[in-house]
């Protein structure tokens, strides 16, 4: 390869392949200035997770299944009553969280007034350029065929159709309605390191404030939704103890009844048949009591488990209002429109180079 003449045409070409590198990098910091600031904010918590049971119940469950009349007696499946942290994620992606992180009010001081942050987006959000000329570029005929089809996607105002059939109720939001909370969802963010078991909840957007505001609702969303599923899972546990204990009462109070009628009308017993009949009697009488007295036991464990147990998240890192933005990323952007520059440069040197590789003359 003859280096002499590579040299000779990055000389005469210097001017302009310095203006090939400069116009990407000029691209880079208005790529840098016309994309708005947004900040995340986010905090990190560290959920307690334990195996319980409700004692023996599967030993009840098994004295029970002797009874006749009784029946399969089985209670709910023991285990971890923990919901697994893999499906956090999934709970701030959901429609009913979308439409509460939609509608939450905070006062933001700078504004001095309460928002939402649809009412911010409208009111204060800044103008996002690069959306705009995707809107009017990629997006027009999307836009045509929404004027066409008589379909406005930018109509938030439009009242959500409730749609009801054979006693169900469907959420129809509008358009315009779906793709802004596609856009809310795209602001948040749960995730779950497997090996720590750490949760990590952020929010993103173009305010600080805001995004902290809506940090610390969904983190308050996340446990008061926990709280509530443990709460539903331990009261339909009671509520099966409860028709429980009412049907092996009642199994306990006639077999104490026919036992104690078998005893008055029967004396002195010496016949081998009636004291068989007296030892069934009573062996049907001790399974019983010893079942009624169990699940009794088992119903008032539940009932304190209720009470005083609570889904437990330690707050390893609260949430903060972000000092820093998070995009645009002004180093990284320069670094490769930058980089994209010299290497265009250089395919620009290998086009107008007439060296041929392997000739050394």
């Amino acid at each position: 390869m003859d280096f002499k003449a590579f040299q000779k045409i990055i000389i005469e070409y210097k001017g302009l392949l310095i203006g090939i590198v400069l116009a990407y990098l000029v691209l880079g910091l208005a790529i840098v200035f016309l994309t708005p600031k947004t900040f995340k904010a986010q905090s990190v918590l560290l959920p307690e997770t334990k195996d319980s049971s409700l004692g023996n119940s599967g030993g009840l469950s098994q004295l029970a299944s002797s009874i006749p009349g009784l029946g399969s007696f089985n209670l709910p499946a023991a285990g971890s009553d923990a919901f697994r942290p893999e499906f956090y994620p999934s709970i701030v992606q959901s429609t009913p969280f979308i439409l509460e992180f939609k509608n939450h009010k905070f006062f933001h001081p700078d504004f001095n007034e309460n928002l939402t942050i649809e009412s911010y987006l409208q009111k204060y959000a800044p103008f996002n350029t690069f959306s705009f000329i995707k809107k009017y570029t990629i997006g027009l005929p999307g836009l045509i065929l929404g004027i066409i089809r008589g379909t406005d996607e930018e109509d938030l105002s439009k009242a959500n159709e409730i749609v009801s059939s054979s006693n169900q109720t469907f959420y129809r939001p509008s358009v315009g309605e779906f793709k802004f909370l596609k856009d809310l969802r795209d602001m948040v963010a749960v995730s779950v390191d497997k090996k720590t078991g750490l949760i990590t909840i952020s929010v993103e957007t173009t305010n600080a404030v805001v995004s902290a505001y809506l940090a610390q609702f969904t983190q308050e969303y996340l446990v008061d939704f926990m709280e509530k599923y443990r709460n539903e899972k331990q009261t339909r546990i009671i509520s099966f103890l409860e028709d429980k204990k009412i049907e092996l009462e009642k199994q306990f109070n006639e077999d104490q009844s026919k036992l104690a009628n078998f005893k008055d009308r029967n004396f002195n017993i010496s016949s081998a048949s009636l004291i068989n009949q007296q030892e069934n009697l009573t062996s049907k009488y001790e399974l019983s009591k010893n079942l009624f007295f169990n699940i009794n036991s088992q119903l008032e464990q539940a009932r304190i488990k209720l009470n005083e147990e609570h889904p437990l998240f330690a707050t390893i890192e609260p949430v903060y209002i972000p000092p820093l933005k998070n995009k645009p990323q002004t180093f990284l952007i320069l670094f490769l429109t930058g980089s994209l520059g010299i290497i265009s440069a250089a395919i620009f040197i290998l086009f107008k180079s007439p060296i041929k590789f392997g000739d050394t003359d």
